[in-house]
């Protein structure tokens, strides 16, 4: 067979998935971008996945509450004073079964809203693992679980790296970058709203940080005021006078930091604004920022686009009845009026948003609040979700002591992060090898794609 260039990054990509080691899989993907070089005409159209990292652990056993009697009673007497009053739920249909009738709390009514719409879906307790494990099995071996569990460090990079047990410095948002950025686009794909982090972080990939209000210059060295030219101007004869192999690098730096500068403040400040209307709160700025962004996505040179936005504050060890609904209120606002925004400027269909977290939370309370625990309720929102339904497993016994409470109200994740990502990343444009070489675990679970998206 003739060795074309697309056989032999197939090829290298299928390579990678049989390999053990952490660093030669990582180095594969490195010569593969290296393969994929000027690969700007591979996708025809665009997409942009949206993650929402919801920081401190959300209580999302604290979204789904079962609105039939007895379900309820159950619930309640393991929530004790943090449980929702069951006349004040939101009930939701989902076109899948569910083992209990369920409702939203009042907080996210706008999502009750855009989940009935068929914008929103729901992905059912799900959380970092190394395989497939049982509660028995758990309890019998320790090491079958991911490595320190209930640590919200930890539990942050498992999420974010989707391979807990390998000390990595990448994300798997990043490595999808190493796949199929465009390498002689000097702006990243991969834009961050909340500060750098692993998850967009590749072996090549780097994270390209804005801040909600817009691009940050350099001040003392802005070119647009015109008291900076005297020193700009010694700062240039600086730069020019050494010529060794770090200063290089230091002024190739320099100098694609302000052409970026330059190429993100144009798109921003020739993006057309909308008649919607964000609430006031920083998770809805960046949103409002990642739309700006989406919408001008051909200035910036991308047709795939990964953001970072957070929302902190979910660490609700104490006045959780409190604070957590108005969480759930900021969260539901923002992530609505995004929706709106995106249906505004045509781009609907073309983004997906998707919520993140440290773990779930015990459902047990601790006298005023919860404690760390692992699995979780997660969003999908967007115009290719196949939304109106909920993915997954929901625990059928919200009983303490169940089959799915490892202990203390701490509930086993039925469906992996890896599940989760991998159907993000196809509907992305990855193929079959590029997935597995993202996602290393991914072979260990039956079900690869969990069906979310169109």
């Amino acid at each position: 067979m003739k060795t074309t260039r697309r056989n032999f990054i197939k090829s290298l990509v299928a390579s990678s998935v049989g390999l053990s080691s952490a660093t030669a899989i990582l180095g594969n993907m490195t010569l593969m971008n290296s393969a994929l070089a000027q690969s700007n005409t591979r996708f025809s159209d665009y997409k942009a996945l949206v993650c929402v990292f919801l920081h401190g652990g959300n209580d999302s056993f604290n979204m789904f509450i079962p609105t039939t009697t007895s379900d309820y009673q159950t619930y309640q007497a393991v929530r004790q004073q943090l449980a929702y009053p069951q006349n004040e739920t939101l009930p939701i249909s989902p076109i899948s079964e569910t083992p209990y009738a369920l409702g939203l709390p009042q907080a996210m009514a706008p999502l009750q809203s855009l989940f009935q719409q068929g914008n929103v879906a729901f992905i059912a307790n799900t959380g970092p693992l190394l395989q497939p494990v049982t509660k028995t099995q758990a309890l019998q071996n320790w090491s079958l679980l991911p490595p320190q569990l209930f640590s919200h460090n930890d539990q942050q990079k498992h999420w974010q790296t989707s391979w807990p047990e390998q000390e990595i410095t990448s994300g798997w948002a990043g490595r999808i970058a190493d796949l199929i950025m465009d390498t002689n686009n000097p702006l990243s794909m991969n834009l961050s709203l909340d500060g750098n982090n692993i998850f967009q972080t590749g072996t090549q990939a780097l994270v390209y940080s804005i801040d909600p209000a817009g691009v940050q210059p350099f001040y003392a060295l802005d070119n647009t005021q015109q008291w900076n030219n005297e020193r700009i101007a010694i700062f240039d004869q600086l730069r020019a006078a050494n010529n060794n192999i770090l200063a290089q690098e230091y002024n190739n730096i320099y100098d694609r930091a302000q052409n970026n500068i330059g190429v993100v403040g144009n798109a921003i400040e020739t993006a057309t604004d909308t008649d919607v209307v964000y609430p006031q709160s920083q998770l809805a700025s960046q949103l409002q920022m990642v739309a700006k962004l989406a919408s001008s996505q051909q200035l910036l040179g991308h047709q795939r686009q990964i953001f970072y936005v957070g929302l902190g504050g979910f660490d609700t060890h104490d006045n959780q009845a409190t604070a957590h609904p108005q969480l759930l209120q900021t969260l539901s606002e923002a992530l609505f009026a995004f929706n709106a925004d995106l249906q505004a400027r045509n781009l609907n269909n073309n983004v997906t948003s998707f919520t993140m977290s440290d773990f779930g939370r015990t459902l047990t309370s601790n006298g005023d609040g919860t404690d760390h625990g692992w699995g979780g309720h997660h969003i999908i929102m967007g115009g290719a979700v196949k939304g109106g339904d909920i993915y997954g497993k929901i625990p059928v016994d919200l009983a303490l002591n169940s089959a799915d409470d490892l202990f203390d109200g701490r509930m086993i994740p039925t469906t992996s992060v890896d599940q989760y990502a991998a159907t993000l990343a196809k509907w992305f444009g990855l193929t079959s090898n590029e997935i597995n070489a993202v996602f290393p675990n991914l072979s260990r679970f039956e079900q690869s794609d969990l069906g979310f998206m169109l």
